[in-house]
């Protein structure tokens, strides 16, 4: 009789440390998971647009800058532009500049819930800043200063960077995150087997 009881109990027990091993194998597993589709959300819907934009805008600037802008000490800097200067310049702004900037300022505005850490990034805000300057600009080009650029600055190196990091971060949380899955996928595979 109290070897029976003592079968009895020992099932009961067993059967209730393998469903809680297991419920905790499904915390494990739906957690992972959980973060993978947050990482890969960030990556789709807003470090990987921001990326190809960023890069886009940055490798444009760089070649208006290199065939277009006078180096540095050559003339004033107040004077108006020539006029063929200026219709160059309205031209890239209108066409380039001022339309990628203001996809990013969207892809930021709509889904900034997917930055990385607490709080907003200050070159993020700085740059969102730029680009609604592109507005007033854009309305205003004949009353626009002599200089017509916007009024807030781009932040320049520091947000391309950011968005680089950002990326290349996630990214390789990605990988590592989709490498324990596929492990533990195999390791519970391969527990099954036997």
């Amino acid at each position: 009789m109290i070897a029976a009881m003592v079968t009895a109990c020992a099932s009961i027990l067993i059967a209730i440390m393998a469903y809680w091993l297991n419920h905790q194998g499904e915390v494990r597993r739906s957690l992972r998971k959980a973060r993978i589709d947050w990482v890969s959300s960030q990556l789709k819907d807003l470090y990987g647009p921001l990326l190809v934009l960023a890069e886009t805008n940055e490798k444009a600037w760089s070649e208006y800058r290199r065939s277009y802008i006078r180096p540095t000490g050559v003339g004033p800097i107040e004077i108006p532009l020539p006029e063929l200067e200026e219709a160059r310049w309205r031209t890239w702004v209108e066409v380039v500049f001022a339309p990628t900037a203001q996809k990013m300022r969207e892809i930021i505005t709509a889904r900034g819930d997917l930055i990385i850490g607490g709080e907003m990034p200050p070159v993020v805000l700085e740059f969102c800043a730029h680009a609604a300057t592109y507005d007033v600009l854009l309305a205003n080009w004949d009353g626009a200063d002599p200089s017509k650029s916007a009024l807030v600055r781009h932040p320049g190196k520091r947000f391309l960077s950011y968005v680089r990091e950002s990326y290349g971060s996630l990214k390789a949380e990605q990988e590592r995150l989709l490498k324990a899955a596929r492990e533990a996928g195999q390791a519970g595979f391969d527990q099954s087997a036997h």
